[in-house]
């Protein structure tokens, strides 16, 4: 008597891709050009945060003899130093923040989020080369970044072509899988301790 053939147990189900949309459009200069003031105030504003903060400190300090009186005059003085500080906060925070979260404080506000030219969301190596190429788009007051957008529908900046990102209407394109509210959070909260640690740092050492 012939018996069938056994057969093979039934492979496990491979995991679903998610399928990526593909980008029609990018976000424009000027909600751009928004976001980014958003950004410059919201610096602003954790810069004085933390310049209170370290004053408070410095003072405690100067009482203590730990450092020379004359604090509130050093904390005004200007350097090359503290202006490279300063440089590596904004681009650490701006960085950070898309490419964890896809959004900064301004990108949120303006409902804008980073994304990959395949539709997924941002990666910290993409955020790393878009925003480290920022100071070349920005300069002419933009028109290099604005000359560099004009040359197709993704309206990407040259540091987006380099970094492989597109910045996008959150209500036109969303990237998949979507960043969470808590992951958007987390990038900007990272960012901005980074912002700050830094800022706090560029005080310290003009007291020391």
């Amino acid at each position: 008597m012939d018996f069938p053939d056994p057969q093979p147990p039934p492979l496990p189900d491979s995991p679903p891709r998610i399928a990526t949309a593909e980008i029609v459009s990018g976000a424009g200069f000027w909600i751009r050009f928004l976001a980014r003031f958003l950004d410059m105030a919201f610096g602003f504003m954790l810069g004085l945060a933390t310049g209170v903060i370290g004053g408070i400190l410095f003072a405690v300090l100067s009482r203590l003899g730990r450092i020379s009186p004359d604090w509130p005059l050093l904390v005004r003085k200007t350097s090359l130093s503290g202006f490279g500080l300063g440089l590596l906060g904004a681009f650490l925070y701006h960085a950070i923040a898309e490419g964890v979260g896809s959004v900064t404080v301004g990108k949120l506000i303006c409902g804008l989020r980073v994304v990959q030219e395949d539709g997924r969301p941002a990666t910290l190596r993409g955020a790393f080369i878009r925003d480290l190429a920022y100071h070349l788009d920005a300069l002419f007051f933009g028109l290099v970044g604005y000359a560099s957008m004009c040359k197709g529908p993704l309206q990407q900046r040259y540091g987006d072509v380099w970094g492989k990102t597109v910045v996008v209407k959150a209500a036109v394109f969303q990237p998949t899988p979507a960043r969470s509210p808590l992951r958007m959070a987390a990038g900007i909260l990272v960012g901005s301790v980074l912002w700050a640690g830094i800022t706090f740092a560029q005080l310290l050492l003009r007291v020391i």
